[in-house]
């Protein structure tokens, strides 16, 4: 204030300073000292008012604009929710439900458009464009705060569909945002391998829209330099591995996610925060921390405390043993049940076991003698019904984990064996460990081999003699030459092609009045129909009606 005053006397001072100078100038002159004194008398106070008024107009005129502006911007901004990010350069639309992005193209037309339709602005149309622009650039999409109906949203596509329930959604969305906003980089995060597909091509759209990894923390194995106290758990359903669950989720609502994702980051602070502060599971608590709150001894003694069973010194030399592969399947079956990855390598679990086996662990076999497992007889019949029927094949294919379930089954009745509880999953898990080479496809096709027990093709070609029996017979007793006659499947006569998928139709009838065998599918049946009769083949879908003669 006083700097004013003395800046306000100053300017006074100088003005007489300069209307002296002038006299002073003019003083040898009348006739300007008349004009220069009228000037000042007359004009000048003239000029000056109306400089004030033009002055003051303006003024007032720039404050309601301003104000007319600062109105227009807030409603503007309220009514059309644009975000913004720098990293990429991306404008987003939030509609109050979904998250999208917006072209820049779009959101000024909108401005300008709104502004011509207000009218109090148009003067400072562009102006105005400029501000609305920058104050949406100020607004960052991570920072944005979901509506309700859009994070209810998120977790009704995550669960149940991926997550069994909405706390394990919450907890990995959590994960996923502090790993955005680069939280806690020094946790390692464990969730089941058959999430890598899903993780890499999430990774690959959050890099491509906000510029930023979003899974450098996950893992899939364990190394030895992860220290248990930074190691979490992520449960996640085994649905994951289907691209068909999950791919539409990220093509729907990828951005919805990463935006909840990082309003939950923001909101619980951090994924441990979450687990340890905002939620009442303690069963997810304890699964969350089950590393952090353990260590690789402890977890060798709840393995043999829930997998070995001990003989007594006297039944030693007599009774079973498990061998070291077999102790390593019991292991990796103790993981998968517990939901755990591999969290110590090989050598290091052998030194455990035979530490604490040690009275039974036989060097020379590389055995442990006088222990067994509940687990083991089931696994041990397996690999007994694998060597006993399965031939390996390379003209073979699609041989379904269900069709080997029901022979085992069918091997150990007539076997006298215990019916095995295996499930589907474990037997392949069988496979893939005891039999690495062994082709497996879509965790349900097991390819290039055939089980002695069941001959597909010597039952489809069974199929066809019947078939064309069946034929030949009718031809037999009814006038060839009528177009009319069909068969009790509706299957034409010689005079007309012949459907693949009438043919299968008859098949399958076929092996239906025998049940001790199995019906192939319907992919392995045309495939072999393709082969076996190829010169009959017409237009890829019919087989000539000729065949029946021949």
């Amino acid at each position: 204030m006083e700097e004013n005053e003395n800046e306000t006397i100053n300017k006074i001072k100088e003005s007489h300073a300069i209307i002296d100078e002038i006299f002073h100038k003019y003083a040898n002159n009348p006739y300007m000292i008349s004009r220069t004194h009228n000037y000042i008398q007359k004009l000048l106070p003239n000029i000056l008012e109306n400089i004030k008024i033009t002055h003051e107009q303006r003024v007032s005129r720039i404050e309601n604009l301003t104000n007319e502006q600062e109105q227009f911007i807030e409603s503007f901004l309220n009514t059309n929710r644009y975000f913004y990010l720098p990293t990429t350069k991306i404008f987003f639309f939030y509609d109050g439900l979904n998250y999208k992005i917006y072209n820049e193209d779009d959101i000024l037309y909108n401005v300008l458009s709104t502004i011509s339709r207000d009218r109090h602005l148009i003067s400072w149309k562009q102006r105005t464009k400029v501000y609305v622009m920058k104050q949406i650039k100020d607004k960052n999409l991570l920072e944005s705060i979901p509506e309700p109906e859009t994070i209810q949203l998120v977790l009704n596509y995550l669960y149940p569909s991926i997550f069994s329930s909405k706390l394990e959604a919450k907890y990995f969305l959590t994960i996923i945002g502090d790993n955005i906003f680069k939280k806690k980089n020094h946790l390692i995060h464990f969730i089941d391998s058959k999430a890598k597909s899903f993780l890499k091509e999430f990774d690959a759209i959050c890099k491509e829209i906000i510029g930023v990894n979003l899974s450098q923390t996950f893992r899939y194995k364990y190394h030895e330099q992860h220290d248990y106290s930074d190691c979490r758990l992520v449960k996640i359903s085994e649905s994951i591995a289907s691209e068909n669950i999950w791919i539409h989720i990220l093509n729907q609502c990828v951005l919805d996610i990463l935006c909840v994702s990082t309003h939950y980051s923001e909101r619980f602070n951090s994924s441990d925060d979450f687990i340890l502060y905002h939620t009442n599971d303690m069963d997810l608590k304890k699964c969350v921390f089950y590393l952090k709150d353990t260590n690789p001894e402890k977890i060798v003694d709840v393995f043999l405390h829930e997998y070995i069973q001990y003989s007594s010194s006297s039944e030693k030399m007599i009774t079973t043993q498990i061998t070291w592969k077999n102790m390593q399947y019991l292991w990796k079956q103790f993981l998968d049940m517990k939901h755990l990855p591999s969290i110590m390598f090989q050598q290091t679990l052998k030194q455990f076991l035979i530490s604490k086996l040690n009275t039974y662990y036989n060097e020379e076999s590389d055995s442990f003698i006088g222990i067994c497992s509940i687990f083991l007889p089931d696994i041990q019949t397996f690999l007994a019904f694998w060597n006993d029927t399965i031939i390996l094949d390379e003209h073979e294919h699609d041989f379904e984990i269900e069709e080997l379930t029901f022979f085992f089954r069918k091997w150990c009745e007539s076997n006298g064996e215990n019916i095995s509880n295996l499930k589907d999953k474990q037997i392949l898990d069988l496979i893939s460990y005891y039999y690495p080479t062994i082709e497996i496809e879509k965790d349900k096709f097991i390819n290039h081999i055939s089980c002695i027990l069941w001959n597909k093709k010597m039952d489809i070609c069974s199929a066809f003699d019947k078939y064309k029996s069946d034929m030949r017979q009718k031809l037999f007793l009814h006038d060839v030459s009528s177009s009319t006659i069909v068969d009790d499947f509706n299957l034409p006569m010689t005079s007309r092609n012949i459907s693949k998928y009438d043919l299968y139709l008859y098949y399958s009838k076929y092996i239906s009045g025998n049940p001790d065998k199995l019906k192939v599918n319907k992919d392995y049946f045309i495939k072999y129909l393709d082969d076996f009769l190829s010169e009959y083949v017409i237009d890829s879908k019919f087989i000539t009606g000729r065949w029946i003669l021949e």
